[in-house]
């Protein structure tokens, strides 16, 4: 009789530890869901943004009446043709996040002169002008994330960069610089876009590229763009 008492206790505990465990197992089963579902859905909203690349460059923006004439050594003469410095930049995100573009272009075109050209900016500048636009994006609600490229022109961006935000409603995008620019840096550009955009933008960190520098720099883009996982 003791005997069998025993054995049923010893039972009673083992099944009880068995629902303990299997309890146990279930929970961390569920728990493990539901921290992937979070994870996928994390990954699943921001690999499914849509992306625009807009940029400014000075080539598409220009008429080279003479593009035989044109000093392909000279770094600031070889950039008024296309691809210009922030269309190959452009490019290269393109192809690692398979956004849309978008060339940012005047009505009234700039000089393919660099001195006139830069003459012409610093006036636009100093009257804070808006250069009409020939075109803009008509469904720029599709878009979440904007990858907005342009030169320092003036230690800003051209003020036709300044046109295509005032032109489009960027409320709550997540907008993400590129600049190209001689020995000045990247100056005000960055302060200055994000005095005119929504304050419920997100403005991610910009990546800035010397001038002389641009046609080596892809690995140097790609692998912002990669931090910055889009």
């Amino acid at each position: 009789m003791k005997n069998l008492i025993l054995l049923f206790l010893l039972l009673s505990i083992s099944c009880k530890n068995e629902n303990s465990s299997q309890k146990k197992l279930e929970y961390n089963y569920n728990s493990q869901i539901t921290e992937n579902a979070d994870y996928i859905n994390i990954n699943y909203t921001q690999n499914n943004s849509k992306i625009l690349i807009a940029y400014f460059t000075w080539a598409d923006n220009t008429v080279v009446e003479n593009p035989s004439s044109i000093d392909l050594d000279a770094e600031t003469s070889a950039s008024v043709l296309s691809p210009g410095n922030t269309e190959l930049i452009a490019g290269w995100i393109k192809e690692e996040t398979g956004g849309d573009l978008f060339s940012i272009k005047t009505q009234n075109k700039y000089s393919s002169d660099y001195d006139e050209c830069l003459n012409q900016a610093r006036i636009e500048r100093d009257n804070n002008e808006r250069p009409a636009l020939t075109d803009k994006v008509n469904n720029i609600n599709d878009y979440d994330i904007i990858f907005l490229g342009f030169p320092n022109w003036w230690y800003t961006c051209p003020m036709a960069v300044f046109t295509f935000i005032e032109n489009h409603n960027l409320s709550g995008k997540t907008i993400i610089p590129f600049c190209t620019h001689g020995t000045g840096g990247m100056a005000g550009t960055i302060i200055d876009l994000k005095n005119l955009l929504p304050n419920d933008c997100k403005v991610l960190d910009a990546v800035g590229v010397y001038r002389p520098e641009v046609k080596n720099s892809k690995n140097k883009i790609l692998n912002w763009i990669r931090k910055l996982e889009y």
